[in-house]
């Protein structure tokens, strides 16, 4: 995959890959996103559970041409006519669906996307949103039986052990050594949002860098002030 088949300058995350993902109680969503073996996977989960890593992870393994949108980021900053002709692509990745459902222009060019991928009966689609397609609040209640027609799968939270994990998996990516007492301390002190402690470990990083030293709990605790 080539940044050139991102739209709109979408660049992802280096370190979000499938060598970063720590599955916990999720095989089944990976294992769906890793085979593209259905044609329409919908996984939801509340923030922080790791369903954008896990489009990250699909897009980069991606042996085809892929489409990955940050729904969420385009919706007031793009139309909703880039959704148009996205069906000529193998692999679509949707991030944050429910962000833009509940406008009716959005969700009028996403239901006919839909129909189109399903009418081509070719390509793979990869939708992530913070609810089930029941729960959703759709301009149009037709996208929400179209996004029922996929495999809907929840998306579990990490329990502590394996957000250990996790941040000494992404501090080795980045170069770092994290030692398990100090990555359970950051979970039990920082909260249990995966999104908010790879935010603190980025931030470590670079205080490691200029102070040069060892991520230790006490240097921990002065940089991030805990």
């Amino acid at each position: 995959m080539t940044l050139q088949q991102l739209p709109l300058n979408v660049q992802l995350p280096a370190n979000e890959t499938f060598a970063t993902l720590v599955t916990g109680p999720n095989d089944e969503a990976v294992n769906l996103a890793r085979t593209g073996s259905q044609p329409l996977v919908y996984l939801w989960g509340r923030r922080g559970v790791g369903k954008s890593h896990l489009l990250h992870a699909t897009c980069a393994a991606a042996q085809q041409q892929v489409m990955y949108l940050p729904l969420a980021e385009l919706r007031d900053t793009v139309s909703a006519q880039v959704l148009r002709g996205l069906e000529l692509y193998p692999w679509l990745c949707l991030d944050d669906i429910d962000a833009v459902v509940d406008d009716e222009t959005w969700c009028f060019e996403l239901f006919a996307l839909l129909n189109r991928v399903r009418d081509a009966q070719a390509g793979r689609v990869l939708v992530t949103a913070s609810c089930s397609p029941a729960q959703l609040t759709a301009a149009y209640p037709d996208v929400q039986s179209r996004l029922s027609w996929g495999v809907v799968v929840q998306v579990h939270a990490l329990d502590d052990a394996d957000k250990v994990r996790a941040l000494q998996v992404r501090a080795r990516a980045m170069g770092l050594e994290l030692r398990s007492d100090t990555a359970l301390f950051m979970v039990q002190r920082l909260g249990r949002d995966l999104v908010s402690l790879i935010d603190c470990l980025q931030r470590l990083d670079k205080a490691s860098i200029a102070a040069q030293r060892k991520l230790t709990i006490p240097f921990v605790k002065a940089v991030l002030a805990i």
